[in-house]
């Protein structure tokens, strides 16, 4: 199953408009110190790649990234998201987007309750997020909102992340 994964979005990113190297940058969480007293890491360092299906403005167009970076708990996460997008153009070199990602997170299960962040193992988690992002030429600033739930044994605290992006290739 792994290697079909793989396979879908080599091939979709073989067949993309869009490509850009992504660097994490900040996370700003709705509270500052989570329900188990642990304070959360604001700078979430890690790299990414990001192909998208855009074509023209004002249109609907597909995006999808992949992400390693450092979780509000200092650990490794690994995010895969596709998400549906509009881009507006603003100007002759600027743009402005909207969409909804859904996305997978393979992370430290630090979001379940009871479980002590250095005990806890790793374990996939599921969601959806809505996005923007700002285009200057060949770069851009991401934001994606992660709101605060809880459901059963999951209590997540909302957070902003904000990544950077560059795109190193278009057609």
């Amino acid at each position: 199953m792994k290697h079909l994964v793989l396979s879908v979005l080599l091939l979709f990113s073989l067949n993309a408009n869009e490509h850009r190297l992504l660097i994490t940058g900040f996370t700003i969480h709705e509270q500052s110190v989570g329900d188990n007293g642990v304070e959360f890491n604001a700078i979430n360092y890690g790299l990414g790649y990001e192909f998208t299906t855009f074509n023209e403005y004002n249109s609907l167009y597909f995006g999808t990234n992949f992400t390693l970076m450092q979780d509000s708990y200092f650990n490794p996460q690994y995010t895969l998201s596709i998400s549906p997008n509009v881009r507006f153009k603003m100007s002759e070199n600027s743009a402005i987007s909207f969409g909804l990602a859904a996305f997978g997170m393979y992370k430290k299960e630090t979001y379940l309750v009871g479980i002590d962040p250095d005990e806890a193992g790793y374990g996939f988690i599921f969601g959806a997020a809505p996005l923007s992002a700002i285009y200057y030429k060949d770069v851009n600033i991401n934001f994606a909102y992660v709101p605060s739930f809880s459901y059963k044994d999951i209590n997540v605290i909302g957070f902003v992340i904000t990544y950077f992006g560059w795109t190193f290739s278009s057609n």
